[in-house]
């Protein structure tokens, strides 16, 4: 585990490695931390002497900064000759100590995933390769896997690499490179012949870098490399720019966070980390109000919600949307409703429903109240909505650029449904 400037990402991914559902006696932690300009290196501490002792072993190196740069780093997120030189050389002190202490297996992990299936690593040995990757989600199209690679060895996308993201294909695939969290079977005596060392590759003259170099030096050993996706195992941050700061970094952490939720419960994080965790101020978005409507049989969805909310740092209404469920008659008349006569749903040709009723009637409740305390502009969020990355910056973008413009404006549609026809 190599670890630098992650302390935001450190609760999740320690609390996630504590929760994985393997004898920790069996697991020895090889962790080394240097050029920190955040809490790393106490966040690291910290978690070692509470729960290290419950691993088989610990090798650790946390080096205090300054220096906060390796020489000719112009930034965090800097990747100079200086930078893959000592990657290189940390990820293949860890492969030798693996060797030399006889060990089954190697697991090189990011520190920035979130492995959140706990049986993920009984899994990946149950394959039987000698390298095995779980595939890993982003809040975009990046993995933790390459489909195709350049006669350069750099990375150029195919036809196959979207189904296997998607999961419209599933199993374990045959892939040129994978990384971020990768399992060595150190068994195997063709894995004698893996390094990262390009000196150590026969017929290498790719780049300086450890993940092209260790693909190269499988391809070289006839190691096949294989991303699996037969479940959904875990997430990985989308790496920084070259100019970006760590502040993007932890924009882009509420991303996954919030893209985490749209099918999965909230990323874990233990008591002992818990402090280091940061939720924003909650606001209303530069609006009078942020409205969420949610029906009370799914509070499922108003859980969700409420966590986006807080990790999205958005104050909003909670609204008890009307339950066509519960329309009767006799309640649409008590609500002096009625249907116009031949009046059709646009998309499906049919008249309303009693749940479509219930919807309308939910929203029009919403503009009485809109109406009744005389709020200029508000936000309408239903509780089925997926948050786009870096919404809240969207958001405060399209309300700058409406005033900028002097635009005369009632209805802005921050997303919808996309549907044929409609």
């Amino acid at each position: 585990i190599l670890i630098r400037n992650k302390a935001h990402t450190l609760p999740y991914f320690f609390t996630c490695l504590e929760k994985l559902n393997y004898p920790k006696d069996r697991i020895s932690l090889w962790i080394r931390s240097d050029h920190n300009q955040d809490s790393s290196g106490e966040i690291i501490n910290i978690w070692l002497s509470e729960r290290g002792r419950s691993y088989h072993s610990i090798d650790s190196v946390i080096k205090t900064s300054p220096p906060f740069f390796l020489p000719d780093e112009q930034g965090p997120a800097h990747w100079p000759h200086s930078r893959q030189s000592h990657i290189i050389k940390l990820r293949e002190e860890a492969l030798i100590t693996a060797r030399l202490a006889w060990a089954d297996y190697i697991w090189f992990l990011d520190s920035d995933v979130f492995i959140t299936n706990m049986n993920t690593l009984t899994m990946l040995i149950s394959k039987g390769h000698t390298i095995t990757s779980p595939m890993l989600k982003s809040d975009g199209l990046y993995s933790n896997f390459w489909c195709g690679m350049t006669d350069e060895y750099y990375y150029t996308r195919t036809d196959d690499y979207e189904p296997i993201l998607s999961r419209k294909r599933t199993g374990c695939f045959n892939v040129p490179m994978v990384h971020s969290s990768v399992l060595v079977d150190l068994r195997t005596q063709s894995s004698d012949k893996l390094s990262f060392l390009p000196s150590k590759v026969e017929g290498y003259s790719g780049p300086r870098d450890d993940i092209i170099t260790f693909a190269f030096a499988a391809k070289l050993s006839g190691i096949p490399m294989f991303v699996c996706n037969d479940q959904i195992y875990g997430y990985v941050m989308v790496p920084l720019e070259k100019d970006d700061d760590l502040s993007y970094d932890i924009l882009q952490l509420t991303n996954l966070k919030v893209e985490v939720m749209v099918e999965n419960p909230p990323l874990p994080v233990s008591d002992l980390l818990s402090a280091w965790t940061f939720k924003p101020t909650p606001d209303t978005l530069g609006v009078d109000a942020v409205f969420m409507i949610n029906l009370l049989r799914r509070p499922e969805r108003r859980k969700r919600m409420l966590d986006c909310f807080a990790e999205l740092g958005v104050d909003a209404i909670i609204v008890d949307a009307v339950d066509g469920k519960l329309l009767n008659d006799d309640a649409l008349e008590e609500l002096g409703v009625t249907l116009m006569p031949g009046y059709k749903d646009p998309y499906h040709k049919r008249p309303m429903k009693r749940g479509e009723i219930g919807c309308f009637l939910s929203h029009y409740n919403v503009w009485k109240e809109v109406v009744q305390q005389d709020l200029q502009t508000v936000i309408l969020l239903e509780d089925d909505v997926k948050f786009e990355p870096f919404f809240r910056q969207k958001v405060e973008a399209i309300l700058q650029e409406v005033s900028d413009l002097n635009l005369a404006w009632d209805l802005i549609y921050l997303g919808r449904k996309k549907l044929l026809d409609a």
